[in-house]
């Protein structure tokens, strides 16, 4: 009998859904932090759900075929053994894309309409009027579209915004005025007020964000980041915003998370920042239950799967 193998903490309706989706298959939940049954389950694995696999328990799992992750980013899943492999990988790509959607917009609008200093003002009962500012006009800048990216866009275009783009293979796109290439990075963002990154963590994108980019936004601009910490050269942030060379950020991933308490960032009014929650949904797991169940039919039949990565370009 073949064995799937979760991580994934389950209640009752998903596990009689995941066990509908593949009958004659052997559902086996292991906690991440069970190091004993982590191993002894890897060795009968021939599905794996969940985010919890190292290349420790990856070289124990010779039986292992395929494995969805129940998130969207992978990097950490990507070590050399199982890109080599014939393992197939899947992730919830696009469960996200709603969510954080609403997220950016929440980000931009507080910055725009002076929101954490007018929560600073309501907690000690002040009555000051502080400056603010309308989002028709303004130009919103995605690093990123795929589905987060679109989301993102058709958001800010309802708000009146022009929407330029900037993606590996340039083609038009739903609610995006303009859309480049890689190599009309600078131009997006010296056009735009607004940055929203929602690119994956690549090779090709690690510190994508650094001293020279952060420049072509400008002091007028905002950055944006709700895609993976390492995009961004933290430290040039850091300056960037301290020296007044940028006019505020809008954070929820960061190099080292927890954010340590010594960041400067948190100390800083024109920062948003948030615990990188940006994803979350009221039935997330729920939510990546389907995606899997879904799979595990297609899985079974022989159908081709949904989300299916590609491991040496990242994503």
């Amino acid at each position: 009998m073949p064995t799937i193998v979760t991580t994934v903490a389950l209640t009752d309706p998903l596990r009689r859904r995941i066990r509908e989706a593949a009958p004659g298959f052997d559902l086996v939940e292991v906690r991440r932090d069970d190091a004993d049954a982590l191993k002894a389950a890897a060795a009968e694995a021939e599905v794996w759900f969940g985010p919890h696999l190292t290349p420790e328990l990856f070289a124990l799992a010779r039986r292992l075929r395929w494995i969805q992750t129940t998130y969207a980013g992978v990097e950490r899943l990507l070590f050399p053994e199982l890109v080599a492999s014939d393992v197939v990988l899947t992730n919830v790509r696009g469960m996200h894309a709603d969510t954080i959607g609403d997220h950016v917009m929440m980000g931009i609008l507080a910055l725009a309409r002076n929101l954490p200093r007018l929560v600073l003002q309501q907690a000690a009962a002040r009555w000051l009027t502080v400056p603010v500012a309308e989002l028709a006009g303004d130009t919103l800048g995605i690093v990123g579209l795929g589905a987060i990216g679109q989301a993102v866009a058709r958001r800010a275009q309802a708000f009146g915004m022009r929407v330029l783009g900037v993606r590996r293979n340039p083609q038009p796109t739903p609610h995006v005025d303009e859309v480049l290439g890689p190599d009309g990075l600078e131009q997006v963002l010296t056009r735009s007020r607004w940055v929203v990154l929602a690119c994956p963590l690549t090779p090709q994108t690690h510190g994508l964000i650094g001293p020279r980019e952060l420049a072509w936004i400008g002091p007028e601009g905002y950055l944006i980041n709700i895609g993976r910490g390492a995009l961004v050269d933290e430290p040039a942030l850091v300056k960037a915003l301290q020296e007044g060379r940028l006019a505020g950020a809008v954070l929820d991933v960061f190099a080292e998370e927890p954010l340590p308490e010594s960041s400067p960032l948190w100390r800083m009014p024109n920062v948003l920042i948030t615990p990188h929650i940006a994803g979350q949904q009221r039935d997330y797991t729920g939510r990546a239950v389907e995606i899997f169940a879904d799979n595990l039919d297609r899985y079974r039949r022989g159908l081709p799967l949904r989300n299916v990565v590609d491991k040496r370009a990242g994503y």
